[in-house]
């Protein structure tokens, strides 16, 4: 009997983890799509309130950006777009991060050689829980190489 109730306090743990990493989940992929808008509309309040203060990127131009002085600072807001579009391919959630991988279609329209082109890359975001909100930490992103 004893070992029934180990077993059944076992099974209803990992059940409520999983349900809470499934809820965590579609708040970290919600969260994924409020950026992309916010981007798009170069809506600084917002990143604001998604970006952790030391949010460090390893960009596709191949420059690591790290926090400036204001959100304005950054490339992202800089650089205008006709389209960004995110697809989320894996979510992993673990003791208060959140890893995000997956690919984007960025089509520029500030960029004399990439104007009206369709840019595919990889990418990888990494959150964390600070104070009970999810906070956007670190990210790489890069530009998928076309096939000869």
């Amino acid at each position: 009997m004893k070992k029934l109730l180990i077993a059944f306090a076992l099974f209803f743990s990992a059940a409520c983890l999983n349900a809470q990493n499934k809820e965590t989940e579609a708040t970290i992929r919600s969260l994924e799509q409020l950026e992309v808008q916010a981007i798009l509309n170069k809506d600084s309040v917002t990143l604001l309130k998604l970006w952790a203060k030391d949010y460090t990127v390893n960009s596709p131009d191949n420059v690591v950006v790290i926090p400036g002085q204001t959100t304005l600072d950054r490339p992202v807001l800089k650089r205008a777009r006709t389209s960004f579009a995110r697809e989320i391919e894996h979510v992993i959630i673990k003791e208060g991060f959140a890893i995000v991988m997956g690919n984007e279609t960025v089509v520029p329209v500030d960029d004399p050689l990439k104007e009206g082109q369709v840019v595919k890359r990889r990418f990888t975001n990494i959150w964390q829980q600070q104070d009970g909100v999810w906070k956007l930490i670190a990210r790489h992103a890069n530009i998928i190489c076309k096939k000869d």
